[in-house]
């Protein structure tokens, strides 16, 4: 009879150690799980971040292109359109603005000559 109750309490003592260490294990996968799930959720932000500043430098450079394209197409028309003086007072009456075009590049290039002017 003894043995026996050594029997019972040998088996409940190995099903409570097996129960325990089945739900360690479990929860160890679970916690894996979890974790590999927050990797996959982190990668996915930081592919959105970098496509983000991947368009927005794009975006960037179509817009510096487009300002650049603007400001040619004035400075042309600029000096079609306009004489020199004209170019000379619209320029003094916007001396506090920052102003260049190519025609004061090009001026400014040319030796000035103070018997000229």
């Amino acid at each position: 009879m003894d043995t026996m109750i050594y029997i019972l309490a040998a088996g409940v003592i190995g099903l409570l150690l097996g129960m325990t260490i089945m739900y360690v294990l479990q929860r160890q996968g679970q916690d894996n799980n979890q974790t590999k799930a927050v990797e996959k959720q982190l990668e996915n932000y930081q592919q959105e971040v970098e496509q983000h500043f991947a368009k927005t430098a794009d975006l960037i450079d179509n817009l510096t292109h487009s300002y650049q394209e603007v400001f040619q197409h004035l400075s042309d028309s600029a000096e079609q359109l306009m004489t020199e003086e004209q170019i000379k007072n619209q320029l003094i009456n916007r001396k506090s603005r920052e102003v260049t075009i190519k025609y004061l590049k090009s001026q400014d290039e040319a030796p000035q000559n103070p018997a000229e002017e």
